[in-house]
């Protein structure tokens, strides 16, 4: 269920490579590297944009560290939001579920590690498959009839069917979606450079009410997990010490002080929130973030052009490095908000603009290579008459052209590169990486970059 906005507009932009980073991890996350060569950071960007790269294709010096995962979950209600309803004010307090995969170090070493915290969008929250294909029916169906009886029929179908795919919790015997697992290969590859990835799942959130109090349930979700980390590894106690196999290993490893987000598409939006100058205060005690990376995210509600309008508030953030990634193909929304963070920012801000990529391939689980429920190429969205080349999709940036599409292993390189050399560089402190995030290393044209480094 993307969201569609105003058209786009083309910026003035360097051209810089999706590559993957070079820099070798080491045995602790505190460990800087070495800065990589113009002509390796190169060959890497190659090899990574011709290629389909799951994690084993990755450059070795990028995976250097063992890594394990291992999944929690304290139940499909464990969690409410105050003025956060199902329906409206008039429905029952939504019930979210607290759920999540962690990526980390097999060695956690003697030190505390960075986290980086991922926050996935607005999609189907039960991956029911009969659902599915009733609805896919009835729509196919729907649009040859002009019988108003069969009509009606049909519209019946289409909205149980609709319901079921967007229920929470899901119906007895039906899977929840996934979606918190459509980032795993970003999550192990920061693991494997020593930093200790989470990605949360939002069913819940995403059942429940639109508009700004969503976002605020975004944000209070990522809360929950940050509070819930901060325990395990300050205390070794808490919920978590039960819900997660080997919970022990994390006590005074995890860094809570040294935060990244991610958010891609609702759950960026709902990032920018929870990082947003004015709720700060909000954050749990000994938690902090240092760093925020808006994947394909969506435009903050309501706001207008007018950026010291009490709209904009909510959601402003000035004091924490942003790095943001958008493609040319997003047929859900146009995710750069480099101008909106321009205004006021007084921390280094980044954008990255990857011709031709779509919105869904920078999670596994929407996109169609899974095979899961309700995936699909959302750059067909964008693809009018006449429809673009075979292998192109169309850019509906002004001027309005055709680009190559990325394939989904070619646009997981490109956040694979670009989270990655972000992290490094504003939670490990690797300045080798400052070439490639301001495009002074230019091996490839897949990429358009803006900066603002005050």
């Amino acid at each position: 269920m993307p969201e569609f906005i105003r058209p786009r507009r083309r910026v003035l932009a360097g051209g810089i490579a999706a590559v993957l980073l070079t820099a070798t991890a080491t045995a602790t996350a505190a460990a800087i590297t070495a800065p990589a060569t113009a002509a390796a950071i190169a060959a890497s960007a190659t090899t990574a944009l011709s290629s389909q790269p799951g994690l084993a294709q990755v450059p070795a010096q990028y995976r250097a560290l063992p890594v394990e995962s291992a999944v929690y979950t304290l139940g499909d209600a464990a969690f409410e939001v105050p003025g956060f309803h199902t329906e409206g004010d008039s429905g029952p307090l939504a019930k979210i579920e607290l759920t999540g995969v962690v990526h980390y170090p097999k060695n956690l070493g003697r030190g505390r590690q960075p986290v980086v915290l991922i926050s996935h969008g607005l999609w189907e929250t039960c991956a029911d498959r009969e659902a599915d294909r009733a609805e896919k029916k009835a729509s196919a169906d729907l649009a040859q009839t002009t019988d108003p009886a069969e009509q009606a029929r049909l519209e019946a179908i289409i909205a149980k069917s609709f319901k079921a795919l967007n229920a929470w919790p899901c119906a007895a015997g039906t899977p929840a979606m996934p979606s918190y697992r459509g980032y795993d290969y970003l999550g192990k590859a920061l693991a494997a450079q020593g930093i200790i990835t989470i990605s949360i799942s939002a069913n819940g959130v995403n059942a429940g009410e639109g508009g700004q109090i969503q976002d605020e349930a975004r944000a209070a979700l990522i809360n929950k997990h940050l509070s819930l980390w901060q325990r395990l590894s300050t205390k070794g106690d808490g919920p978590l010490a039960h819900a997660l196999k080997g919970a022990q290993r994390f006590k005074g490893h995890a860094d809570l002080t040294n935060v990244g987000l991610s958010g891609h598409s609702r759950g960026g939006r709902g990032m920018a929130f929870q990082a947003a100058d004015v709720h700060q205060a909000q954050w749990p005690a000994g938690a902090s973030v240092k760093a925020i990376l808006p994947l394909a995210a969506v435009e903050h509600y309501s706001p207008d052009d007018e950026p010291n309008t009490p709209e904009h508030t909510p959601y402003r953030v000035t004091n924490i490095p942003v790095g943001i990634i958008a493609g040319s193909c997003d047929g859900a929304t146009d995710g750069r908000r480099f101008d909106f963070y321009d205004q006021k920012n007084k921390a280094p801000l980044y954008q990255w603009y990857a011709l031709g990529a779509n919105h869904n391939f920078f999670n596994t689980q929407w996109s169609p290579a899974s095979g899961q429920v309700r995936s699909y190429d959302d750059a067909v969205l964008s693809n009018t008459n006449p429809p673009p080349a075979p292998g192109y999709c169309r850019d509906s940036a002004e001027p309005i052209k055709d680009d190559k599409q990325l394939t989904e292993g070619q646009q997981h390189a490109v956040f694979l590169m670009y989270a990655s050399a972000f992290y490094r560089r504003h939670l490990l402190d690797d300045r080798s990486v400052d070439p490639l995030l301001t495009g002074r290393i230019k091996p490839l044209p897949a990429i358009e970059v803006r900066t603002d480094l005050p």
